[in-house]
């Protein structure tokens, strides 16, 4: 009877692992690549079959490419204790055609712990990874896509004593890095730190030029490089950009289209390093589009809005963030009260469009996420937020095994916490 019974259940099992092996491994990587990112960190939990297939670097890889074809997003996001709270909002209209007012739009947020008693102090977004980390006492990078938090090594003291950090990404051979330069200082050296790698260790490099970073240098990443603002010394007031090759690690100098000091903003437009600067008396803007690096050539386009615009029926000061790939200027309020509006300025029609989104400061969000008294103002807003996947944080912890037969997968954790050089064999 009890052989019966075990033959049965052998039958059962067989026909389990069929039926869970009737669709191709490939198929199925076909089909959760094109789910989106919260579904896809909700299949991981289905099976360690499904969490094996979507941690695979084909998977990542293939889900980036898919990520970079959508439009990116803008991360709204504010701290109180020990919560953060994210929210993700479109950064383009999705229409040319909308009106002056658009209706609210859904808003995707979620909350996760951080430390209470650490700053939040959201950078750029690097394909994916956005640096939170504000001085050189707890460096972290955040993947919101995964909602994980990665500390990492620290430089030596000398070196990150009044030291900005800078997160840069190489798509050639997809690999992230972090610069490390000092700020209140005139120096031609830092340090860079690969991601993910095997060797740890911070590397000494050589600037090649002499200059000097304030405390929060304006930057961007595009293209394999990062661009920041510097300066020849702590007199200098007008400044140039400095370019860091990702992987050559190869610094650049380029000079300004212009000679005089006033307000700009450094970002990305059509992939490509630009500054929108303020025109004095400061009613309009021109656009400077990066064309040659080596020969400092830069080409204008205008635009007839302030750097700093005003909305009489919010009535408040709206900010500039960025400008889009269709070249409409991003704008958004200063403060938050019922609803967070982003504002858009279609220079071909010279029209302003205001996009409302609930669901971040009304008083329904505001009663279920505790911030009934809380004001809400200099949101930090990261701008051009692409989804990764990536695991190029992470060094190896752990081996997962198979097992041919039942075609089940086991996780099988180091006996080290640290990064050791190993070989994998039977004995």
């Amino acid at each position: 009877m009890d052989q019966q019974e075990e033959t049965i259940e052998q039958i059962n099992k067989k026909k389990r692992i069929q039926s869970t092996s009737s669709f191709p491994l490939d198929l199925i990587s076909e089909i959760l690549s094109k789910l989106p990112a919260k579904s896809v960190g909700r299949c991981r939990c289905v099976s360690k079959l499904w969490s094996s297939i979507t941690t695979a670097p084909y998977f990542i890889n293939k889900f980036e490419t898919q990520s970079r074809q959508k439009k990116p997003s803008l991360l709204v996001t504010f701290k109180k204790g020990d919560r953060l709270f994210v929210f993700s909002i479109p950064q383009d209209r999705q229409s040319s055609d909308e009106p002056h007012t658009i209706p609210s739009q859904p808003v995707h947020s979620y909350h996760m712990t951080y430390p209470k008693s650490r700053r939040f102090f959201p950078r750029a977004s690097v394909h994916g990874l956005i640096c939170c980390f504000q001085k050189a006492k707890k460096l972290i990078i955040w993947n919101p896509t995964t909602r994980k938090f990665y500390t990492l090594t620290k430089p030596e003291k000398r070196l990150r004593k009044y030291a900005t950090f800078l997160l840069g990404y190489d798509p050639t051979d997809a690999k992230y890095k972090v610069l490390c330069i000092r700020f209140c200082d005139t120096t031609d050296e830092g340090c860079v730190l690969t991601l993910g790698s095997a060797q740890e260790s911070w590397r000494r490099i050589k600037t090649n030029h002499k200059h000097y970073v304030n405390t929060y240098p304006a930057y961007v990443c595009t293209n394999g490089f990062i661009y920041y603002t510097a300066y020849t010394d702590k007199t200098d007031r007008v400044g140039f950009i400095m370019s860091f090759d990702v992987r050559s690690e190869k610094f650049r100098m380029i000079k300004y289209p212009w000679d005089t000091f006033w307000y700009f903003s450094v970002l990305i437009y059509q992939g490509t390093l630009a500054c929108l600067r303020s025109n004095s008396p400061g009613h309009t803007m021109t656009l400077w589009i990066l064309q040659d690096a080596e020969k400092h050539v830069w080409s204008p386009k205008d635009f007839l809005v302030p750097f700093h615009y005003y909305d009489q029926s919010l009535k408040l000061v709206c900010n500039l963030i960025g400008i889009t790939d269709a070249g409409e200027i991003v704008y958004v309020p200063e403060k938050c009260y019922k609803s967070f509006y982003v504002i858009y300025y279609d220079s071909e029609r010279n029209k302003f469009h205001r996009v409302e989104y609930k669901g971040i400061a009304d008083d329904e969000s505001r009663l279920k996420n505790g911030l009934v008294r809380s004001r809400l103002f200099n949101i930090p807003i990261v701008r051009n937020h692409m989804e990764t996947y990536t695991d190029k944080i992470e060094r190896f912890s752990f081996i997962m095994r198979f097992d041919v037969r039942s075609e089940k997968f086991h996780m099988i954790k180091f006996p080290w916490n640290d990064i050791k050089y190993c070989g994998v064999l039977t004995y």
